[in-house]
């Protein structure tokens, strides 16, 4: 078995953290001068992979076309001591027709569709899926204020 499968399984006990959150961030390195940029962005996990959608006018798609090295972090919704780290590379999978980004919009927003303008015309949409090649999700001060999460 590859190592990039193993980490899919690992990736796997993160589910709940993955599942319960609409925003993550990413970092990429920035193509201009090699300098980390992060961003707040809505994510999709499915079981199998985390994917996000972005524009191609977007600077993280550039900095992805450059260079796809990239770190995703997600901290649970519930416990702020909670988090996952994800880093690893980036591929970029077209999204013509948006059905990527509606499946986002509408995790993110409840069920809500997205507007028809939201992009402007002639816009070119792309699914940034991660690559896991190593994760961190340390138990922060050995979980001594796990009993200050939230619960809903």
């Amino acid at each position: 078995m590859s190592k990039g499968l193993d980490l899919v399984s690992e990736l796997k006990r993160y589910d709940k953290i993955l599942r319960e959150s609409n925003l993550g961030f990413l970092s990429t390195i920035r193509k201009k001068d090699g300098l980390i940029s992060t961003n707040p962005v809505g994510f999709v996990w499915d079981g199998e992979s985390i994917r996000i959608s972005t524009l191609k006018s977007r600077l993280k798609y550039e900095n992805i076309v450059a260079n796809p090295l990239a770190t995703f972090c997600v901290v649970s919704r519930h416990n702020m001591m909670s988090y996952l780290e994800v880093r690893g590379h980036a591929s970029l999978v077209e999204d013509p027709d948006r059905s990527f980004l509606r499946q986002s919009f509408m995790k993110g927003s409840g069920g809500e569709e997205p507007p028809p303008d939201m992009d402007a015309p002639g816009a070119e949409r792309v699914i940034i899926v991660l690559h896991p090649q190593q994760l961190s999700s340390p138990q922060l001060y050995e979980g001594r204020f796990d009993r200050l999460a939230q619960t809903d």
